[in-house]
């Protein structure tokens, strides 16, 4: 964007010094610039240009010590001189908007101007924004002679963690402006403080008191964590399962020899892990137990001080 402006600044420029030249060597023969389609708009800037541009993030300050509702001088400039107080600052450009200062005549478009109530005059006049560096923060106070307080054009600040604006070598503390309280202002389209504190919801027992379906957004409504759900969602599971269960009993009578042998066999296997232990071989396990038993016993009765 910011190549962009500079561009359109550089051509705006050179075209003036082109037309200045010709009205110059014309004279009374000058053509007239401000007809047609600048009739109204020659010499105001588009407000695609109104904007200042933007700076690279590292050239941008975190934390500006001019900020909205301080006052402010312009030291360069065509407005230099000129006080006012600042109604915006920008931190993407490091600019300052100051009331009555630096206004230019701007051509609105004409979907804008509906959108925003304006009047039907197609350039509009706005304050543009003056870069921070070409100002300087005015403060009343109180002459070191008289004591009576008097503006005073601040060269430069520093800011002082808890503290806030200070004079560099000296104790004077600039305050922050106050925030102003933006007024409310009352619109047709307002709804009216009566209907708004109308109680119009009364629960009684006959029904419940909000709408069922507010458990569908407090929960999904096919959450695996839901124990309840729609009938027409249960009927539906049941028969994808029912699917699936036909499914499975169409594969099997579609097995080979081998897939049905492999088969048998794992019946088979799983028919022995469940058969229970006859008392013979309990007898045999508990014999081996026994013995391993004594086995150990004898070993640690061998190791001296094993009885300790």
């Amino acid at each position: 964007m910011r190549n962009r402006l500079v561009k359109v600044y550089g051509e705006s420029i050179r075209q003036a010094r082109i037309n200045r030249q010709v009205d110059w060597d014309t004279g009374a023969l000058a053509p007239r610039r401000d007809a047609g389609e600048n009739a109204t708009g020659y010499g105001a800037l588009g407000i695609q240009n109104l904007n200042m541009a933007e700076l690279p993030n590292k050239h941008q300050v975190k934390r500006s010590l001019i900020v909205e509702g301080d006052r402010v001088a312009v030291i360069r400039g065509r407005e230099k001189g000129k006080i006012g107080s600042v109604t915006q600052y920008s931190k993407e450009s490091n600019s300052v908007k100051i009331k009555g200062v630096n206004v230019v005549d701007v051509v609105v478009p004409e979907y804008l101007t509906r959108e925003q109530n304006l009047s039907s005059d197609t350039v509009q006049p706005v304050s543009r924004n003056i870069p921070i560096e070409d100002v300087r923060l005015v403060y009343p106070l109180p002459d070191p002679e008289t004591g009576i307080p008097r503006d005073v054009m601040i060269d430069r600040l520093i800011r002082i963690k808890n503290v806030g604006r200070v004079i560099p070598g000296t104790n004077t503390v600039i305050p922050w402006p106050e925030k102003l309280q933006e007024e409310d202002v009352d619109h047709p389209y307002d709804t009216l403080r009566i209907n708004v504190e109308e109680q119009t919801f009364r629960p009684i027992l006959l029904y419940h008191p909000m709408p069922e379906t507010v458990l569908d957004e407090l929960r999904g409504k096919y959450s695996k964590f839901r124990k309840r759900h729609d009938r027409e969602y249960i009927e539906k599971l049941e028969l994808e399962d029912a699917k699936v269960e036909k499914r499975r009993e169409l594969m099997k009578g579609m097995r080979t020899p081998l897939q049905e042998l492999a088969a048998m066999r794992q019946q088979q296997k799983q028919a022995e892990l469940k058969k229970e232990l006859t008392e013979e071989q309990l007898a045999r396990i508990g014999a081996v137990i026994a013995a391993e038993q004594a086995k150990a016993l004898g070993r640690v009765q061998g190791v001296p001080g094993a009885e300790r």
